[in-house]
């Protein structure tokens, strides 16, 4: 079947071939190749015209063209060759051997043929798999495709799993619109660890064809249950200047597995790499001092998730109230990443030289897939002895005996009924019941109405500070347009308004929202129409601005003032 391959009309200024004898030369490389694979079919002619092809039947064309003109030496006439040539990629979907050509090239009413090829397909492999990142051939036949990387196919519970959209092209991309994330069924612990708002293109190999890749939206995230689960594709439009290619990728699948069932009594719930240290701030004490204990747990994995180490205290050493926890904490490609303390204030009972015991505790390791126990080191502590401190002890109860007498004599029913009846009735018994009862009702409700408002006040500050962190994200905004750094400036307004909407929509700004979602929840709250389109057309200007897409410098500048200025608005609704 003939097919227009290359349709187009070499325009010269110069030489020509005019005396020599027409040449048309058509070239297919390679002559074997997979299916899928990349072909480059190449015309090469001394006579100026419009060219077609012969092409076998379901050539898929690419999307690079290439013309030019080059000069050859006739080694056997010692004349010069002036050669115009154009070429195109393209791939076959099916295996078998395949005739190319004749190539024809029309200049007037003379039509020039070439000579033809043969090309061999062979039946593909399969494409090279990285922990179940798979790339089909079908993939490989379409001018782009996207998959959904992943760093294991098989995890334990617990155990963090990064993601990221990968794309690859056979062109080279200008920029993306319209990206819809993908999304793991279930219920998961998912933070977003994109380092830069930028997305960095590369030139990639598969099967020895060269092809335009990305990363985007890369996410750390933590399943939570075991089982199989199922990654729905995410979605863009990739463009080329004005033209543009959806995509829709492939999905893909995990399987979370369940730790083994003989977790040890210190297991913390900890999945990765962890190390445990801890201090005393004195070794010298008097009987009854207090001393602060601090134990720090670090590493990563699911740090965020473990549970607080148990002290094993022997006699002699008591724990005063809860401990004091602060965390330090990164996500990023090995899960939560960093370090959590814990600080005791510990009295000890007795004198003499004690030794304060290590703390241990348990994780567990998925490159071993084994739990592993680690712990402190034990420190001496030299006490004195305090003739003034006394060890309360509660446990001991002292029964008073009387010769010939019953602790509780028994009483005869005038007895019972006489006592009963001058008790329960007299005032003085009920003012006594009552008075503790209404005390303790009233300081109840007074205890637990402070408690109330000093939790109220806590979350106050926490969104103060929330939205003091939003306004620096503005400011480093600012900074980044008075130095002209427009790519930073439109990612540094798209996060500030993405924290303002986290801590409006979950009263956390740590929690960084898609804009499909804030969008739709802004709509279910019921906030203004005028609000929402004004967010929307915030979000667009920026990722258009980012992506490529001109904007007036009137426009850019008005960007931040305008994100500021809805950021407010909404928050204070």
């Amino acid at each position: 079947m003939k097919q227009a391959f290359l349709h187009s009309v070499f325009l010269f200024v110069a030489l020509c071939s005019f005396g020599q004898k027409p040449i048309v030369i058509l070239e297919v490389e390679p002559k074997e190749a997979e299916v899928g694979e990349m072909l480059t079919i190449t015309v090469r002619a001394n006579v100026q015209g419009e060219i077609d092809v012969d092409l076998p039947s379901g050539f898929i064309h690419g999307y690079e063209i290439m013309n030019g003109m080059n000069q050859e030496i006739d080694y056997n006439t010692g004349k010069v060759i002036n050669y115009f040539y154009l070429s195109q990629n393209g791939a076959m979907p099916k295996a078998g051997t395949f005739k190319f050509g004749p190539a024809y090239v029309k200049k007037g009413n003379k039509v020039y043929r070439s000579n033809t090829v043969t090309v061999t397909i062979r039946k593909e492999n399969t494409a090279p798999v990285t922990n179940g990142n798979e790339i089909t051939a079908k993939q490989l036949r379409q001018p782009a495709f996207g998959i959904i990387e992943k760093s294991k196919s098989v995890i334990y519970e617990g155990e963090p799993l990064i993601l990221n959209a990968k794309v690859y092209s056979i062109f080279d991309p200008s920029h993306l619109e319209d990206y819809q994330e993908y999304k793991l069924d279930g219920a998961l612990d998912k933070h977003d660890i994109t380092t830069s708002s930028r997305i960095t293109v590369r030139e990639e190999k598969i099967k020895r064809n060269t092809y335009y890749a990305f990363e985007h939206d890369k996410k750390v995230i933590f399943p939570i249950g075991t089982g199989k689960f199922t990654i729905e594709p995410f979605k863009l439009m990739l463009r080329r200047g004005i033209e543009g290619v959806p995509i829709t990728s492939s999905s893909t699948a995990i399987e979370v597995k369940p730790l083994p069932g003989n977790a040890p009594k210190d297991f913390i719930g900890g999945v990765g790499q962890f190390t445990v240290t801890s201090s005393i701030d004195q070794t010298k004490l008097k009987q009854g001092d207090v001393f602060t204990l601090i134990v720090e747990v670090s590493g990563y994995g699911n740090l965020q998730n473990i549970s607080e180490p148990k002290l094993n205290l022997p006699k002699g050493f008591v724990v005063y109230g809860d401990a004091i926890v602060k965390e330090d904490i990164a996500f990023g490609s090995r899960g939560a990443e960093g370090k959590i303390t814990y600080e005791y204030n510990i009295q000890v009972t007795k004198y003499g030289d004690l030794v304060f015991p290590e703390t241990t505790l348990s994780f567990f390791d998925p490159i071993k897939e084994k739990y592993v126990q680690i712990s402190t080191q034990t420190t001496t502590l030299s006490v004195q002895k305090n003739a003034g401190f006394k060890i309360s002890d509660n446990s001991t109860t002292t029964l008073v005996e009387s010769k010939g007498q019953d602790i509780f004599p028994f009483k005869t029913s005038g007895e019972f009924s006489t006592e009963h009846n001058s008790i329960v009735h007299s005032p003085v018994f009920w003012v006594g019941v009552t008075v503790p009862v209404l005390c303790g009702l009233f300081l109840g409700l007074f205890w637990r109405k402070r408690e109330e408002n000093e939790v109220h006040v806590v979350k106050k500050q926490e969104k103060q500070q929330a939205k003091v962190g939003i306004q620096n994200v503005f400011s480093e905004a600012e900074n980044a347009l008075m130095n002209q750094d427009y790519t930073n400036y439109y990612g540094l307004i798209e996060k500030g308004l993405q924290r303002s909407m986290g801590l409006y929509l979950r009263n956390d700004d740590s929690i960084i929202l898609s804009k499909s979602t804030i969008l739709e929840e802004l709509r279910l709250k019921n906030v203004e129409a005028a609000k929402i389109t004004a967010l929307q057309q915030l979000f667009t200007s920026c990722e258009e601005a980012r992506y490529g897409f001109g904007i007036t410098p009137e426009n850019r500048d008005a960007l931040i003032i305008s994100a500021k200025q809805i950021s407010q608005s909404i928050l204070k609704a």
